[in-house]
């Protein structure tokens, strides 16, 4: 009986830890949400800093023999890294791993590296009368946000399965 109530409150506390991990995720990810929806609110305008994230500044071309990996101006990938460098939201944690959440591309319930990471889609509007309202496309470091965009963050639970956190327009 008394291995049962030793077995009973380790599994429950270890539960717990993990049911806390999946909370920190989510809350990850409405921060970003928070930030991005305050951002677009305003990231149109002519003086909007950070100019990385700015709209309607068109992604200019790398220079000749520039760096592969340096980030363009006007992309996604450019206004992702001064969010993870510069932005309050740089001193998130995966409490998964105990460091930065990473970005992928979409979880991976195969790969349990996704835990805690979070997830941008793209969401483009289809013409009325559609037989569906949205295509969803992963949003990739080199496409342009020079206009609005609707985003859905998500965030991957222990399973690498997502959970939907929110939309927004940025």
């Amino acid at each position: 009986m008394v291995f049962v109530v030793i077995a009973v409150i380790w599994l429950g506390r270890f539960n717990f830890k993990e049911g806390q991990h999946i909370e920190d995720a989510k809350s990850n990810g409405e921060a970003w949400v928070t930030w991005l929806t305050e951002a677009g609110a305003k990231r149109m305008d002519a003086d909007y800093e950070p100019k990385a994230c700015a709209g309607g500044v068109k992604p200019e071309k790398p220079a000749e023999g520039a760096d592969a990996d340096s980030k363009v101006a006007g992309t996604w990938g450019a206004c992702l890294a001064y969010i993870q460098s510069t932005s309050e939201l740089k001193g998130l944690v995966n409490t998964f791993f105990d460091k930065p959440p990473h970005v992928v591309e979409k979880c991976d319930k195969t790969d349990l590296s996704t835990r805690g990471a979070i997830s941008f889609s793209n969401l483009v509007p289809t013409p009325p009368g559609s037989a569906v309202p949205m295509v969803v496309n992963p949003l990739k470091e080199e496409d342009a946000i020079d206009g609005k965009l609707q985003i859905r963050v998500t965030v991957c639970d222990k399973g690498g399965y997502p959970i939907k956190v929110g939309e927004l327009e940025f």
